[in-house]
């Protein structure tokens, strides 16, 4: 049977997985930065899919070029845009990012009930869906490693040679691990925030979401409980296709 190619451009990697009779085949996904995706273009040339399905609109040139080798390559090409067809949660503006917006579906398919989906990759962003499924909104702040590379560029001599995240609850002992504390306590309290902010906006508990490449480092200092499921993009794409 033929599949479809799901391929989501983020900021700094790309991500693609098959999708059959709009469900994610979850042994196919892959992934690659941004700038040489050999293993994405190899499975584009492969005879048995058909389509390739496209959100990227935040790197224009990642997607016209993707989208050009998918057409060389025979594919039918359907580059996403927010808002373009209908899936079970509207955006609630235009200006929505396609990745955020297609993030929301499976959630609300899942518990059909209030939540908030939060992304944790370059940019970390939180977005909020009542009772009746309609998205309300949401916020935006800089991931972890763009917190700190912002720092890095306007403190150019701190050490860049970081160890790996681990209690954020304490103050750190030296200069490396207060960076690494102090950036993870930043995102951490961040989100937290925008929880507990969400559920007095709507004025009932919410389900609460963690995705993106980020989510699995943030999710053990969260003061509540999320579901971490790392494909929503992906997933959103599978139920686009349809």
């Amino acid at each position: 049977m033929p599949s479809e190619l799901l391929i989501d451009i983020g900021h700094s990697r790309i991500k693609w997985g098959l999708a059959e009779n709009g469900a994610l085949m979850p042994d196919s996904v892959g992934r690659s930065g941004g700038d040489n995706p050999s293993e994405l273009f190899k499975l584009i040339g492969k005879k048995q899919i058909e389509r390739a399905l496209i959100c990227g609109q935040s790197r224009p040139e990642r997607v016209r070029a993707v989208a050009e080798r998918a057409r060389h390559a025979g594919l039918e090409t359907d580059i996403i845009t927010t808002g373009d067809r209908t899936l079970p949660v509207a955006p609630a503006y235009k200006s929505l990012g396609c990745d955020r917006w297609l993030a929301l579906q499976w959630p609300w398919l899942a518990h059909r009930s209030p939540m908030l989906v939060v992304d944790c990759g370059t940019a970390i962003t939180v977005d909020v869906v009542d009772a009746a499924g309609q998205h309300r909104g949401g916020w935006i702040m800089a991931g972890i490693e763009a917190a700190r590379a912002g720092l890095f560029n306007f403190a150019p001599g701190l050490n860049r040679e970081l160890p790996e995240i681990e209690r954020i609850d304490r103050p750190a002992p030296d200069t490396a691990r207060a960076l690494v504390r102090g950036s993870a306590l930043m995102a951490a309290g961040a989100i937290d925030r925008a929880a507990a902010s969400a559920e007095r906006f709507l004025g009932e508990p919410l389900e609460a979401w963690l995705t993106g490449g980020d989510a699995a480092e943030i999710r053990p200092h969260l003061a509540r409980t999320f579901h971490h499921e790392r494909h929503l993009v992906l997933l959103g794409l599978a139920m686009a296709s349809q």
